[in-house]
This record gives structure tokens, C-alpha cells and sequence, in this order.
């Protein structure tokens, strides 16, 4: 992380806690040169999973016609299901 004030490229945690209901985290840093504390804040960015067909085209993936696919290819085998 690099420090708002000087720029520099080190810095230390001082604190880390859950922010926004569990969905972020929250750290406060200390820049090692000028000693400066600042506030970050890190949340996950979720990218969507895609599927590659053969044809080349992109589509979003969904888990129902993954296991539609895998109960007709084990539709006659002697394959018992979980409860």
C-alpha cells in the first residue's frame, strides 16, 4: 500500500477489524518514513465465472446445466444418488 502523504511503498498494520456488516475490512496503517497513520479499507471483487463453449463463445456459467449434464451421463449407470 502506498502512503497518501509520501508516497512511499512500506507501511505497517496497526489495527485490522470487520467493517461494513463482515463484507469489508478495515486496517489502519502506519508509513514507516513519515510515521503518518492512514485508513484502508478491502473488499473482494468478485468477477463472474464464465464457461468457453467451443465455439469460442463466452457464457455465464450455471450450475444447472452442469449437474443436468453429469445426471444424463450417469442416467444409465449403476450409480446410486445421496440423500
Amino acid at each position: 500500500m502506498r502512503c497518501p502523504y509520501c508516497k512511499l511503498d512500506s507501511d505497517k498494520v496497526v489495527d485490522t477489524r470487520a467493517a461494513d456488516e463482515g463484507w469489508s475490512t478495515r486496517r489502519r496503517r502506519e508509513c514507516l518514513k513519515c510515521g503518518r497513520r492512514f485508513t484502508t479499507y478491502e473488499r473482494v471483487e468478485e468477477a463472474p465465472i464464465k464457461v468457453i463453449k467451443k465455439n469460442g463463445a463466452r457464457v455465464p456459467f450455471d450450475r444447472a446445466k452442469i449437474r443436468l449434464g453429469i445426471e444424463r451421463a450417469c442416467g444409465n449407470l449403476p450409480i446410486r444418488q445421496k440423500p
